[in-house]
């Protein structure tokens, strides 16, 4: 058993490095680094004394660093979409301090210091590559890449900064719209799919109490494969409908 928990031991420090790397990238508190870190080893524990066999604990393990090995990559996607929304906000703030006379770095610096958590780390990053040119964003994102080239932009320019800002802010404003738009044509579209598909099941399963399944079997397939040629040509349609920018 000692040999077990030396093994297991080893797995929770390499979970809680992964973990601790994963946190400072996305400025998690400490507070959560400490609280998982906590929980794991009681369950480490847990398993090593009620467990018959290791198999369990290792799996266990095993199963957390695969999770924390995808788990970047999901939660950066759902972050990129939260940053999306706070470009507006941030623009907002911007604009405030160019209108009280500050300068374009000095209002930059006072909308991220509103922020929070990942978002203000980002913008952080952006701030010092446009105070450090020949410096990159860590994170690999189209929509960090673009805005920090805006900025760099505005930055460079010195002149008619407010202007500028509103300009940007009119087109986030304007591609946020037309992503909400598109998403509204898009989610009608896949409740008349769910619609459709709950009453066409209804009546597959009401021919095949009512008439039999044998006798009528080249039909249903038939209607089957219509019924899902239609469902593809639908979602094909709803995405070619969708609002472009």
């Amino acid at each position: 058993m000692l040999i077990v928990f030396s093994i297991s031991l080893f797995g929770h420090a390499l979970v809680h490095r992964i973990f601790s790397s994963v946190a400072r990238d996305f400025a998690f508190s400490q507070h959560w680094v400490r609280s998982f870190s906590i929980m794991n080893l009681v369950v480490i524990c847990f398993l090593t004394v009620a467990a018959s066999t290791p198999t369990l604990l290792w799996l266990f393990i095993g199963i957390l660093l695969i999770t924390l090995k995808f788990f970047p990559a999901i939660l950066r996607f759902f972050l990129i979409r939260r940053l999306r929304s706070a470009l507006i906000p941030l623009l907002d703030c911007m604009i405030l301090g160019l209108q009280t006379g500050k300068s374009f770095r000095a209002s930059f610096l006072s909308a991220v210091e509103s922020q929070s958590g990942w978002v203000r780390v980002q913008m952080f990053e952006v701030l010092h590559s446009l105070q450090f040119t020949e410096s990159g964003i860590a994170v690999k994102s189209a929509l960090l890449a673009d805005f920090l080239s805006e900025m760099r932009t505005i930055d460079q320019s010195q002149t008619r900064c407010v202007e500028q800002v509103k300009a940007l802010r009119r087109h986030y404003k304007m591609l946020e719209d037309f992503r909400r738009r598109s998403g509204q044509a898009s989610q009608q579209i896949k409740m008349q799919a769910i619609i459709v598909t709950a009453l066409y099941l209804a009546l597959f399963v009401f021919v095949i109490m009512q008439f039999g399944f044998e006798k009528h079997r080249n039909l249903l397939f038939g209607s089957g494969l219509v019924f899902i040629a239609g469902l593809v040509f639908i979602f094909y349609v709803g995405r070619r409908m969708k609002w472009t920018v």
